[in-house]
């Protein structure tokens, strides 16, 4: 059972976080870090963010539902331009079938050609659908 609240007669739906970290550089790589959804969620936002930029080139992560992206258009996805800290991606095209079951991984798709960035943190803000 989902319960919601109501502020001044505005329904009010709880969003939940996960986060998926890689320490130090990054490198491309496909996401082997699982996480399983306990419920029927929507996404809500996807945000990138390292603590050294990326430079020579963009640094791009693909966030996947059961091993398949949710971003059908791939320039949807988010991606720190060089030289700068964070990025959100796009409405991703996977907005209503997340069920209970259904796992989470982040891929690194592109890195900086001069320097990779590092110490990069992938936000997933999920809304509870049931």
């Amino acid at each position: 059972m989902q319960v919601s609240l109501s502020i001044d007669g505005v329904l009010v739906v709880p969003v939940e976080a996960y986060t998926f970290s890689i320490t130090g550089a990054v490198a491309v790589a496909t996401g082997k870090s699982r996480i399983y959804l306990e419920g029927a969620y929507v996404v809500e936002t996807v945000r990138a963010a390292v603590n050294t930029a990326p430079t020579g080139a963009a640094l791009v992560v693909d966030v996947n539902k059961n091993g398949t992206t949710i971003y059908t258009d791939q320039s949807d996805r988010p991606s720190i331009a060089a030289g700068t800290n964070s990025a959100t991606g796009n409405d991703p095209a996977v907005t209503t079938t997340l069920a209970a079951g259904d796992y989470l991984t982040v891929d690194v798709d592109q890195i900086g050609s001069t320097a990779p960035g590092s110490d990069l943190t992938v936000t997933v803000r999920l809304r509870r659908t049931a």
